[in-house]
């Protein structure tokens, strides 16, 4: 019986010499540092992030629709008194025109339209018309058109003595329409009554101007 004893105990005490025991930890050994990923991050706060419109609540800065003039709205009565008024208006630029008197013509005329015909590109427009309807009435008259001689047009009062006086002096105003409440065409009718416009006015510092 005491051998089967001791037979018994000794594997047993094999095992238990086999099995490792703890080690203690090394207090100086430091510890190994723990990522930022598993740190815990602390709450973000709150941030005020702007809520866009929805595209129906857009707003855009259209710029208003003008208006459109309605010559319904000039009475009889102004309508006559523009047109009496126009009508003195020719009357005494033809007087003007028939004397050359450039000056008086020139407080007729718009700043703006007085600049117009400044321009060098007006100017040799004209320069060209004017040596076409030359040519034009030598052919008539039975002359070579290719004699005829251009007049070069380099000023307002060249473009006045040249174009304006052979052609204006003696106007006659039938018709005007109103354009807008202080502006007006002034006609005259042909031989087949048709209307041909003869001046394009603006009432400015309430006196009519050409500005056309």
């Amino acid at each position: 019986m005491k051998r089967i004893g001791l037979i018994l105990t000794a594997p047993i005490l094999l095992i238990l010499s086999c099995t490792t025991v703890p080690q203690p930890v090394d207090s100086t050994i430091p510890a190994a540092p723990v990522s930022q990923a598993e740190a815990p991050k602390p709450p973000e706060p709150a941030q005020n992030i702007p809520q866009t419109e929805p595209p129906y609540e857009e707003v855009t800065n259209t710029p208003p629709e003008e208006a459109v003039f309605d010559p319904g709205t000039i009475s009889e009565e102004k309508f006559a008194t523009t047109k009496a008024d126009v009508q003195t208006l020719i009357a005494d630029l033809n007087r003007i025109i028939r004397a050359r008197n450039y000056n008086a013509w020139r407080t007729y005329l718009a700043d703006s339209y007085f600049k117009e015909i400044s321009s060098s590109a007006f100017l040799d427009e004209r320069t060209e018309d004017l040596y076409k309807r030359d040519q034009t009435v030598a052919s008539n008259l039975g002359r070579d058109p290719k004699r005829v001689q251009k007049k070069i047009l380099r000023t307002p009062k060249d473009y006045f003595d040249n174009v304006v006086v052979p052609s204006r002096s003696n106007d006659r105003m039938d018709d005007i329409d109103f354009v807008s409440e202080n502006r007006v065409k002034a006609y005259t009718l042909d031989s087949r009554g048709n209307r041909l416009v003869l001046y394009d006015l603006e009432l400015i510092d309430d006196k009519w101007k050409i500005i056309n």
